[in-house]
C-alpha cells in the first residue's frame, strides 16, 4: 500500500501523531526555536493580561513564525498547513515536547524514533 507521494506506508512505522511530531523535531536548533516560540506565546498572553492591552496579542503570529523558521532553516521537514497555522494536536505536542525537554527526556524520545525508523527501513 502506498500514500499520495508513493511511499510505502508499511515502511513508516508510526501511527501516533506524537511519534511523527518527534521525528519531525530532531534538530536541536529547530527544537530551541520552538521552545523560544512557546515562551514568547505565553509571554505575550501574560503581557496582554498584565497591561490589559489586547493589542499585544497581535504579536502572536510571531510565535508561529519562530517555529517555522526552525523547520525552514534547520530541520527541513515537511509541515502540514493546519499544524503550521494552528491545531490542537500540534499545540498539545508542543506542550508535551516542552515538558519532556524540561525533564531531560526529549532526546531519548528522538533517539527511540530514529532507531525505529532505521530498524524498519534497513
Amino acid at each position: 500500500m502506498r500514500d499520495e507521494r508513493g511511499d510505502r506506508l508499511e515502511e513508516f512505522p508510526f501511527t501516533e501523531y506524537w511519534d511523527i511530531f518527534v521525528f519531525k523535531h530532531q534538530h536541536p536548533m529547530n527544537v530551541a526555536l520552538h521552545v523560544v516560540g512557546i515562551f514568547i506565546f505565553y509571554g505575550l498572553l501574560f503581557s496582554a493580561w498584565w497591561f490589559q492591552n489586547a493589542w499585544i496579542l497581535l504579536g502572536l503570529p510571531l510565535t508561529q513564525l519562530t517555529g517555522l523558521m526552525g523547520h525552514f532553516w534547520f530541520e527541513r521537514s515537511e509541515i502540514e498547513l493546519r499544524d503550521a497555522v494552528f491545531s490542537w494536536r500540534a499545540s498539545f505536542c508542543l506542550g508535551r515536547m516542552l515538558w519532556r525537554i524540561l525533564l531531560g527526556k526529549y532526546q531519548e524520545d528522538v533517539r527511540q524514533r530514529v532507531e525505529i525508523v532505521r530498524r524498519n527501513l534497513f
